[in-house]
């Protein structure tokens, strides 16, 4: 299954139900192409996730942290922690996603394999990531084939597969029970803060005094952090956010152009349409016919 136009709360949490609660596992084949902006958005959610890069070069940001990852590389992004995808100096890039609930690890709630060996690695403020190269990337691969092929018994392989991988990133202490600094705590709730308060007030007039004010900062503050963690100033960000709003409209629901642009904050048709197509390579209305073609092809 294909995932880069993520449905997520004002919160920034992922919306996406991955698997069921019997098999609460879900793989994701994901390409990421520069000329459709098919990139994963910035979110988090509840389930672990596991990445193998097939073909091309990721950048994945995971809080102030960006890694870049190679074809033949992986990633452990923890629960809860920010994240967001994008190709790095290539047209296409290809990877797998396998979120995973914690809970399909250890089995049931109080066994030893949750309480000793799950729990203590992926509760609130644990590392938030582990770069994966060599045999456990290529064993992340696996997993992703056995979910793709689903074979009889691949839910016993599944779940051996990833018990594998997990006990192999903790004993090479890839993965500690270790805290991280409660100033890295506090950042990274201001930086939901300030991101789902920009989510709830995007078709307004957002002003950085007001956005520094909503989590008691300064305004040099407020812009310096916002960078540093989300890697684009306040304003650039809320300017993608409203894009990526209105590209949503443009996809799902006939709703006019004009209608768009007052509706998801810009102030005329005519700049909504300059930044759309500086964005993007299209016009609104060519990107919505494009995305139309490309809809009834598939």
């Amino acid at each position: 299954m294909t995932l880069t136009h993520i449905k997520v709360a004002k919160d920034l949490q992922e919306l996406t139900i991955h698997g069921s609660n019997a098999f609460p596992i879900a793989l994701y084949e994901t390409t990421l192409q520069v000329d459709r902006l098919d990139f994963l958005p910035l979110h988090w959610h509840k389930e672990i996730q596991f990445v193998y890069v097939k073909s091309g070069r990721v950048n994945y940001r995971v809080g102030a942290d960006i890694i870049l990852l190679e074809a033949g590389e992986g990633l452990f992004v923890n629960a809860a922690c920010l994240h967001e995808a994008k190709p790095n100096e290539v047209d296409q890039s290809l990877l797998f996603c396998i979120n995973v609930d914690p809970k399909f690890l250890g089995g049931h709630e109080g066994s030893v394999l949750t309480s000793k060996y799950v729990q203590p690695y992926v509760t609130n403020n644990r590392l938030p990531f582990v770069k994966l190269s060599g045999e456990l990337a290529q064993a992340v691969e696996c997993v992703a084939q056995l979910l793709k092929e689903r074979n009889a018994f691949f839910e016993f392989q599944v779940w051996r597969a990833l018990l594998s991988i997990w006990e192999v990133i903790l004993m090479q202490s890839k993965l500690t029970e270790e805290t991280i600094h409660a100033s890295m705590i506090v950042q990274h709730e201001r930086a939901k803060e300030m991101l789902d308060y920009i989510h709830r007030h995007y078709q307004e007039k957002i002003t950085l005094e007001k956005l520094a004010a909503h989590v008691f900062i300064s305004k040099a503050e407020c812009s310096r952090f916002f960078k540093k963690v989300v890697g684009m100033t306040p304003f650039t960000y809320l300017l993608h956010y409203r894009l990526r709003k209105s590209m949503e409209l443009l996809r799902d629901s006939d709703k006019p152009i004009t209608f768009i642009a007052s509706d998801t904050g810009f102030s005329t048709v005519s700049y909504y349409i300059e930044r759309f197509k500086a964005y993007t390579g299209y016009s609104p209305h060519a990107y919505r016919k494009r995305f139309l073609v490309e809809q009834s092809n598939t």
